[in-house]
C-alpha cells in the first residue's frame, strides 16, 4: 500500500513538473515573440522646419507603402502608440505632431487653418519622397487629413477617419474656392534627428490655442463629390465629444466609403478596442489594396 502511494505521489509530482516545464516554455516563447516584435518596431524621431516652423514626426519602419497619420487637438503621436506594432507590418509610418502640440512649433503668429495645418504635411510627405501616400486623421487630425485629401486628390491613396471633427464643412456641389497654397519644397529643410533644443517657437503653456480655434470659423466649404478616394470611417459608440452620428453623416456624404461603429469604443477607439480598430483597417487595405 505504501508503495502504491509513493508511485502515485512519484505520478503526480512528474506530471506537476511536466506541467510547470510546459507552461514555462510558453511564456518563455511569448516573451521572445513579445520581444522580438518590440525590436523590430524601431522608431525614429526626427524634425524638419516647413515654413519656418519646426514639425516633429515618427517614422516607423521603412520600404512599405507609407502612411501618414495625425492626432487631435491637444494630443501628440504618442496617443497612436497601441496600434503602431500592427500598422508597421504593412505600412512605413510617419506619424507627425501636429502644428501647435506635441514636439513641434507653437507659434503664436502662424495663420492657423485646416488647409494651412494640411498644406505642411503634404510638404513633408514630398520632402520624405512620397508622391502618393495614405493618411489615418483621428478627431481634428481627422478634418485635417479631410482637407488633404480634398486639396490634394492625386497624393493621397486611401482615408481612413476615426472619429474626425468638420463634417459640417462638408456639402453637394460647389464649395469654396481652393486657396492658393504654395506647394514648391523651397521653404523645406532636410529631415534630421529630434533635438530639443533645436525646436522653434517653443512653448510650456497653451496661450498659443487661442490661435489654434480659429481654425474652426475658417473651414472651407467642402464639395464631397469631389472625394472619390476610398475612405473608412471608425467611430466609437461612447463618444462623447464628437457623436457616432458625425460618422453616419461622413458616410452618407463620401461615397467611397465603409463605416464601422465600435461599440465598446470612445473618442478614441483605437485606444479602448485596439484589436477590432485595426480588424477594420486590415480589412480596408485588402479590399483597396495599394499600388506600389
Amino acid at each position: 500500500m505504501k508503495r502504491w502511494k509513493l508511485y502515485i505521489i512519484s505520478c503526480f509530482a512528474l506530471t506537476t513538473l511536466t506541467s510547470c516545464s510546459t507552461i514555462e516554455k510558453q511564456t518563455k516563447k511569448a516573451t521572445q515573440v513579445k520581444e522580438t516584435v518590440t525590436t523590430k518596431l524601431k522608431t525614429d524621431e526626427k524634425m524638419i522646419e516647413i515654413d519656418g516652423q519646426t514639425i516633429y514626426f515618427k517614422q516607423i519602419g521603412k520600404n512599405k507603402p507609407p502612411l501618414l497619420m495625425l492626432h487631435g487637438f491637444g494630443g501628440s503621436s504618442n496617443g497612436f502608440s497601441d496600434i503602431y506594432p500592427e500598422l508597421a507590418k504593412n505600412h512605413t509610418i510617419i506619424a507627425v505632431d501636429i502644428l501647435g502640440f506635441g514636439h513641434s512649433s507653437k507659434p503664436m503668429d502662424f495663420h492657423y487653418s485646416f488647409p494651412n495645418q494640411a498644406n505642411l504635411y503634404y510638404k513633408l510627405m514630398k520632402k520624405l519622397g512620397y508622391d502618393t501616400f495614405a493618411i489615418l486623421g483621428h478627431s481634428m487630425g481627422g478634418e485635417i487629413s479631410l482637407n488633404l485629401a480634398y486639396l490634394y486628390p492625386n497624393a493621397v491613396s486611401h482615408l481612413i477617419l476615426a472619429d474626425a471633427t468638420g463634417v459640417e464643412s462638408l456639402q453637394h456641389g460647389k464649395g469654396s474656392p481652393k486657396p492658393n497654397l504654395l506647394t514648391d519644397l523651397s521653404t523645406v529643410s532636410t529631415p534630421k534627428e529630434y533635438r530639443k533644443n533645436e525646436v522653434k517657437y517653443k512653448r510650456e503653456d497653451t496661450e498659443h490655442y487661442t490661435e489654434l480655434s480659429k481654425m474652426r470659423p475658417r473651414r472651407l466649404r467642402i464639395n464631397a463629390d469631389e472625394i472619390k478616394v476610398p475612405t473608412l470611417i471608425i467611430w466609437g459608440r461612447n463618444d462623447k465629444s464628437v457623436s457616432w452620428k458625425n460618422g453616419e453623416t461622413y458616410h452618407q456624404f463620401l461615397k467611397n466609403s465603409t463605416l464601422h461603429i465600435i461599440e465598446e469604443g470612445e473618442h478614441a477607439p483605437f485606444r479602448q478596442q485596439p484589436k477590432e480598430f485595426m480588424q477594420y483597417v486590415d480589412e480596408f487595405f485588402k479590399k483597396y489594396p495599394i499600388k506600389l
